[in-house]
């Protein structure tokens, strides 16, 4: 009997890495679309911005291959969702404690601590997952006796 495509424990990983390809457009839409405070830079409120961090929860698709029946299946789905959690929320974390730190009343979140700050933070933890999936599926790979 052959493994049906969904169930290869590969595609939790996959998932994991290709997110940023849909989330991050996503969220610059809604980043242009959401209402800036008044001022000379471009200020956001923390619930607006909270919006468009949204389409990064994608990083927690891995996580629906728990439901899985095969366990190699299960066990990509737990490493993979972990790391699509942090992806998720580290820079939740780092923006509630910039908002809470800087910012003008309700305008908390400055166009400066999304492009020196946050971007960057978000490159590297990508970079970071890219770099643990690559290990794990070569790792994989020679373990069962695939070409190099």
């Amino acid at each position: 009997m052959g493994q049906r495509w969904w169930d290869r424990p590969v595609l939790p990983y996959l998932v994991l890495a290709v997110s940023p390809v849909l989330t991050l457009p996503i969220s610059l839409l809604i980043l242009g679309s959401i209402p800036e405070c008044a001022g000379d830079e471009p200020w956001w409120e923390l619930r607006h911005f909270e919006i468009a961090l949204l389409p990064g929860l994608a990083d927690l698709l891995p996580l629906l291959w728990l439901a899985s029946g095969t366990p190699g299946v299960r066990g990509a789905a737990i490493v993979a969702g972990l790391m699509g959690s942090a992806r998720y929320a580290i820079p939740q974390a780092a923006t509630l404690i910039y908002s809470t730190s800087y910012g003008d009343g309700e305008c908390t979140i400055s166009v400066f601590f999304v492009a020196a700050a946050l971007v960057p933070v978000m490159l590297i933890l990508w970079l970071v997952s890219a770099l643990i999936v690559a290990v794990i599926l070569l790792r994989a790979r020679r373990a069962a006796g695939g070409p190099d």
